[in-house]
């Protein structure tokens, strides 16, 4: 691509004791099920997508910005929970391994909503599926056995999630995916804040 190009996506960051959580939920599925098949993501670059938007001209980022602030200013704060682990497309032959979040999720799908009208009127293609809030923390390699998935199926069955465990969504970031040979790096391009003094609908 150009490097007049970036690739972005729009998100809500993680606070550090949420991370540090999913870090010892990853170890544990880890010592359960281990191979090469198996990408965990790094707990510093786990995050709720809100959208994805891919290859933009970095020219557009200022009225991304834009859009993104006028929404925050008219959203609450909210308080989302880790619940539940699972899989796509299923928990016994998964090929994404996730966090579910539960809280205030009405809130949080009505942010989802906006961000998608929003950027689709920005010229992007609107989303087909339903909001589904989650938290990716592995990966399977298309090439991975079936014993291996469902290994992890099973770990996942078994696995605890501890109640409690939430957080205060606060702000929206956007932010850029340089896809290195590491693996995927995430930085903030900017961040909005919500809008403390209102209350959720």
């Amino acid at each position: 691509m150009s490097d007049t190009t970036l690739r972005a996506f729009i998100a809500i960051e993680l606070p550090d004791d949420i991370k540090t959580h999913l870090h010892t939920v990853i170890q544990n599925l880890r010592q359960r099920v281990a191979g090469p098949d198996i990408k965990w993501v790094a707990p510093e670059s786990i995050h709720l997508t809100l959208k994805f938007l891919g290859h933009v001209p970095t020219s557009r980022v200022e009225e991304f910005q834009q859009s993104l602030g006028d929404i925050c200013t008219a959203t609450p704060p909210m308080w989302l929970a880790i619940q539940a682990l699972g899989g796509f497309p299923s928990t016994r032959t998964p090929r994404v391994i996730w966090a579910g979040l539960g809280g205030d999720i009405e809130p949080l799908a009505l942010l989802a909503e906006r961000i998608d009208v929003a950027f689709t009127e920005l010229g992007f293609p609107k989303e087909t599926r339903a909001f589904t809030p989650h938290l990716t923390i592995a990966r399977i390699r298309q090439e991975a056995t079936r014993e291996t998935r469902t290994a992890l199926g099973a770990a996942l069955a078994e696995a605890h999630i501890a109640r409690g465990i939430e957080f205060r969504a606060v702000a929206v970031s956007l932010m850029r995916s340089q896809l290195l040979r590491s693996g995927a790096v995430y930085s903030r391009l900017a961040s909005h804040s919500f809008d403390s003094s209102s209350k959720p609908d």
